[in-house]
């Protein structure tokens, strides 16, 4: 175990927190948050400037941001914040994109973070800010992040899609 990997672990079990928080102190649930985002950068800035890359790094890191995003979409959408088909749409797109990089590595075939999963991560983690504080244009930003979302999911197919085919 390396410092990269127990922050990742860390920003796992950091998602049970933040959902309690929800509905009992939103504005703390929504630093928690900040507080597990932050780790995902400095997870990846610590293991790349350290060389502290592992390969379990390499599949517990999006694995945590996974976990993270989608077990408070989960819970928003108990909340009835907003349709379960949003969700549904981000869970597809995972799930196809995951079953993509397990198929890449089977082959010795790395898929790396491209800049439109940077991205839909980005607009995915500011809506649900804004959900926890419950800023105005959560939803907005939110449709924005699931039209990302699967823009990137197609994209990754787009681009490595022919390696598995």
């Amino acid at each position: 175990m390396n410092l990269p990997n127990i922050l990742t672990i860390i920003r796992i079990f950091m998602l049970f927190p933040i959902v309690i928080l929800i509905e009992v102190n939103a504005f703390l649930s929504g630093i928690l948050f900040i507080l597990a985002v932050f780790t995902d950068y400095l997870d990846g800035k610590i293991a790349r400037r350290y060389n502290k890359i592992s390969d379990l790094g390499k599949f517990l890191d999006p694995l945590a941001d996974k976990i993270l995003v989608l077990g408070i979409l989960v819970y928003f959408v108990w909340l009835k914040y907003f349709s379960p088909w949003i969700v549904i749409l981000i869970l597809f797109r995972e799930f196809m994109v995951t079953g993509l990089r397990l198929s890449l590595v089977q082959k010795g075939i790395v898929l790396p973070a491209l800049k439109s999963g940077k991205l839909k991560t980005f607009f995915q983690d500011f809506s649900i800010l804004l959900y926890l504080w419950n800023l105005p244009f959560k939803y907005i930003l939110l449709m924005i992040s699931l039209v990302l979302t699967l823009y990137s999911g197609f994209y990754y197919f787009y681009k490595y899609g022919k390696e598995i085919f």
